[in-house]
């Protein structure tokens, strides 16, 4: 079957999501976390943009069949996954080795409970994704930091580090964050083979968050499996269409494991959990995006690269005090605001109040990241620059003791 093209987009359209529940624009839940209404909602990962046409279509000849019953396991889904991860970033998987999971955090929590014992540590990379912290204190595991370094603007693993916490035998798993979430750094091959070197000898098993990964700008996403063998046989790989085609309200997780006695492990709890049974609709919608949604996620890809050429032209001439850390992937990006001399509080206040911009501060992210904010340009240009234009206000507002 031919792979089908997309006309066109206009990413500048403007949709109204709050026609439909919509947790990114939900006023209430605005207002009790911010605590205001009136904000430019920047702080859930997920697009203002319609997806490809060729998914809308696919579930609405799903939806018009209008019998929603059981449905048999296809062949199909996985092939589709297998094949566009070979083509677009030259990872050869083998179908049969991917898990089906409700969500992405489900498949860590799984594998944090399967590969762990309570108490033991689970080494994360501040900073970075706040919900790791949650779910790894969630399931009775300790918080074992391996902090990036910030060099030139640019983050760094601190590998010296990384090989004095793997050591401790107490330390049984790390998760990689590739790309990086919230600093939008693509891993280099040299950096994940390291890290793969270091974790092996270690017997520290790799949990590999690499559902961005079709979203990359000046570097192309290497994943960890793809690196060696031994880097396979040593990782489970969290994979999911939700970020690259703005599915997070309806497809589903995927957990990649080489392993067979670790596959199997991970295959027979979600089975006694009755956590396994495919949903009609996430399955047709993943099987679209991955059959047909390329030249969709071309011009998304290409537009958010616009999006950034924008904000950093806006920063550079007209808020130089505030800086961006230059992302190599992901729609979101990180914002240091040290040069303000504001603490963790008062910036998270001087966003909220002064310009309007509900971002994640950086705090949430760990302490390594007081001192910076992460906001989602995956939207409109026009709601970027009436966002920065507010954020000038507010600085030279700040700037001139207001």
């Amino acid at each position: 079957m031919p792979h089908l093209t997309e006309e066109a987009i206009n990413f500048d359209a403007e949709i109204d999501r709050t026609l439909v529940q919509t947790l990114k624009f939900d006023g209430d839940l605005l207002e009790s976390i911010f605590g205001k209404k009136d904000l430019w909602p920047s702080w859930v990962a997920d697009m203002d943009f319609k997806s490809s046409r060729h998914i809308q279509d696919a579930l609405t000849r799903r939806v018009e069949h209008g019998i929603y019953g059981y449905e048999s396991s296809s062949e199909a889904l996985p092939r589709a996954v297998s094949t566009w991860y070979e083509k677009r970033h030259g990872w050869r998987l083998n179908p049969d080795h991917i898990l089906f999971s409700p969500r992405t955090l489900a498949s860590i929590a799984a594998l944090i409970r399967l590969f762990s014992e309570e108490g033991e540590g689970v080494i994360v990379q501040p900073p970075v994704f706040y919900d790791f912290k949650m779910v790894i204190g969630a399931n009775g595991r300790r918080l074992v930091k391996n902090p990036l370094r910030l060099e030139d603007a640019i983050y760094q693993m601190d590998f010296d580090h990384l090989d004095s916490v793997a050591a401790d035998p107490k330390n049984r798993l790390l998760i990689l964050c590739n790309p990086h979430n919230p600093i939008g750094r693509v891993w280099p091959k040299q950096d994940l083979s390291k890290l793969s070197e270091i974790c092996a000898a270690n017997n520290v098993f790799v949990i590999a968050d690499e559902i961005h990964g079709d979203i990359t700008y000046q570097r192309n996403y290497t994943p960890l499996a793809s690196i060696s063998n031994e880097s396979s046989k040593n990782c489970a790989t969290c994979i999911s269409p939700i970020k690259s085609f703005n599915l997070a309200g309806v497809a589903n997780s995927m957990i990649v494991i080489d392993d067979e006695a670790k596959r199997s492990l991970c295959k027979n709890w979600f089975s006694r959990l009755e956590i396994n049974k495919n949903n009609i609709f996430a399955t047709t919608a993943m099987l679209a995006a991955y059959s047909n949604g390329e030249s969709w996620l071309d011009q998304v890809i290409e537009y958010l690269d616009e999006n950034i050429g924008t904000l950093r032209k806006f920063l550079q001439q007209r808020i130089p005090s505030v800086k961006l850390i230059e992302p190599e992937g992901t729609y979101l990006l990180w914002l240091d605001f040290r040069e303000l001399g504001l603490d963790a509080k008062q910036l998270q206040t001087f966003l909220v109040q002064q310009a309007g911009i509900a971002g994640n501060p950086g705090h949430w992210f760990g302490r390594e990241g007081a001192g910076f904010a992460r906001i989602n340009i995956a939207c409109p240009r026009r709601l970027i620059v009436e966002a920065l234009e507010k954020l000038e206000q507010a600085v030279n507002r700040l700037a001139g003791g207001e």
